[in-house]
């Protein structure tokens, strides 16, 4: 069943479990998402993915009820800073995020890789080629930032993979860097092939849940139970 508020512009679902309390925990965990196919989806009033399939599992073990709510990504990490909600998911660790969250066990580990333009000749990953190229990312996300603390000339503040997509189609990018899984969806989507780009891994990185600190200091032994459930629910 689900539920649109006005005031988070977003759609709400209650899927919670069918423990009536939970060892550790609160009454009802609250974790917010953003929709990034295949790890997390929204259809027929459904969140689903890879990762919530193994968020419930390891939920499920604990006896613990929750509330998942999706939303943007930049709005689902403030709604953590503010002590609205007790978490979001799934992230990559960063010192900004280590700040006002503490970050779970990996629920999944993404690839970095960069897709590049049809229209680029030179796609060696060089200092002169960094000047030149015209780069871009999810706005708002690790790889948005990395491509800005190092100085890449990027573009515009696309808000996901298809906008991605769509820039490097009609040449307005040299190239993307995207996790590959997402961009894979985004082509089938369009019934495009995985080799109408050339690509290129970065790097592997693991995804996990950020946990509001004082929610885990209230909450001490939640973490740890939360993690072995986790470890046994991704095995």
């Amino acid at each position: 069943m689900g539920l649109l508020t006005n005031k988070w512009l977003s759609i709400v679902f209650l899927l919670l479990s069918t423990s009536v309390s939970a060892l550790n925990g609160p009454d009802r965990l609250l974790l917010t998402t953003q929709e990034w196919p295949p790890y997390q989806t929204f259809s027929s009033d459904t969140i689903a993915g890879l990762t919530v399939t193994r968020l419930k599992c390891a939920l499920r073990q604990m006896e613990q009820p929750y509330q998942l709510t999706m939303t943007n990504w930049e709005n689902a990490q403030l709604k953590v800073q503010n002590e609205e909600q007790h978490g979001y998911f799934v992230a990559e660790q960063t010192k900004p995020r280590d700040k006002y969250a503490v970050f779970s066990q990996p629920v999944i580990y993404h690839n970095w890789y960069w897709y590049f333009s049809n229209s680029l000749t030179d796609t060696k990953l060089s200092k002169l080629n960094k000047l030149k190229w015209k780069v871009s990312a999810k706005f708002g996300s690790n790889k948005w930032f990395y491509l800005h603390n190092n100085d890449y000339e990027v573009i515009k503040k696309p808000r996901n993979v298809e906008s991605l997509l769509d820039m490097l189609m009609h040449n307005e990018v040299d190239a993307i860097l995207v996790d590959d899984l997402a961009m894979q969806v985004a082509l089938k989507d369009l019934g495009m092939r995985g080799q109408s780009f050339r690509s290129q891994k970065v790097s592997t990185k693991p995804l996990g849940v950020y946990f509001q600190k004082k929610f885990i200091g209230k909450y001490p032994d939640f973490l740890p139970t939360f993690n072995q459930s986790l470890s046994e629910c991704t095995e």
